[in-house]
């Protein structure tokens, strides 16, 4: 854990300045602090709100094994924009996305992951217990400790027998592309013995230096199932949908891989693309200032 994580509702006020939290011997947060980090009492520890601030808190081993943190409203701030990834995975083995939740939320650029139906995921799949909230929520949360983030993850489970990957599914997830909006939509595709895809990263360069304001750059990754993505879906998703086929490389890679290495592919070519918004607008101010 990068960052000690905090429910809103967990806080508790004295005053205007004065708030804490008590955690438990048995919370994993308060284990963590304790045996991993070894805190003593009267040291600080970074903390986080989930969907807010971040700051510092002074530890307080409490009798019993428990822990007070005592948040310093000095030191809070609002975590600065960053770029935006969706991911939208076709359902894997089940084992696999239990153990990607953590993984895909301690990117910081994650804000939404979207579980849909691939035409070869394995229908009974679509049952396990590892797509309820009660199963993802905390897992997910886990990551963002990792990550040391506190922007929440969204999820969209997209799995009955109604919702088949589809135009219209995408479009009623608002993830469909209706104009030249600089999101870069990457299609991950391996290719055949005749064409090769272009890489991902350049996939997300093109697309999002479109773009000529500040704001940050996003990009919605497709990863499909074990046995990969049909002809079918891979045309609806290229030609009616706006994405891009793109490769990471010759390697045929498993689910959890290549969805951990198209994050860190993407997730560096939109900070790449970021850095550079932010320079080109400095020097349009500077311009600017220089003419007046």
């Amino acid at each position: 854990m990068n960052l000690i994580l905090l429910k809103l509702s967990e806080i508790q006020s004295i005053s205007s300045t004065e708030q804490f939290i008590y955690l438990t011997s048995k919370d994993e947060r308060a284990k963590h602090m304790a045996n991993h980090l070894n805190k003593k009492s009267g040291e600080t520890v970074s903390i986080g709100i989930i969907g807010g601030h971040k700051g510092k808190a002074i530890v307080q081993h409490q009798n019993g094994g428990g822990i007070r943190l005592e948040i310093q409203s000095d030191t809070l701030f609002v975590p600065p924009d960053e770029p935006e990834i969706t991911v939208i995975l076709a359902v894997p083995f089940p084992m696999r996305i239990k153990a990607l939740w953590p993984v895909i939320s301690s990117f910081t650029a994650v804000t939404r992951i979207v579980v849909v139906k691939g035409q070869l995921s394995n229908p009974e799949f679509n049952a396990t217990k590892n797509l309820l909230p009660e199963v993802y929520t905390s897992l997910i949360e886990k990551g963002m400790m990792q990550g040391g983030r506190t922007r929440q993850v969204k999820v969209d489970v997209c799995v009955s027998d109604d919702d088949t990957v589809s135009k219209e599914l995408l479009e009623k997830l608002g993830l469909l592309c209706k104009s030249d909006d600089g999101v870069a939509r990457v299609f991950l595709d391996c290719g055949d013995e005749t064409t090769t895809p272009t890489p991902a990263r350049d996939v997300v360069l093109k697309h999002c230096g479109k773009v000529t304001t500040a704001a940050p750059p996003s990009a919605i990754i497709a990863v499909g199932p074990e046995r990969g993505w049909t002809a079918e879906e891979a045309a609806l998703f290229v030609n009616e949908c706006g994405f891009e086929s793109a490769t990471l490389g010759n390697s045929i890679l498993r689910v959890d891989t290549a969805v951990i290495a198209s994050l860190g592919v993407v997730s560096a070519a939109l900070d790449e693309c970021y850095r550079e918004r932010i320079r080109e607008a400095g020097n349009d101010y500077k311009r600017q200032r220089m003419s007046d």
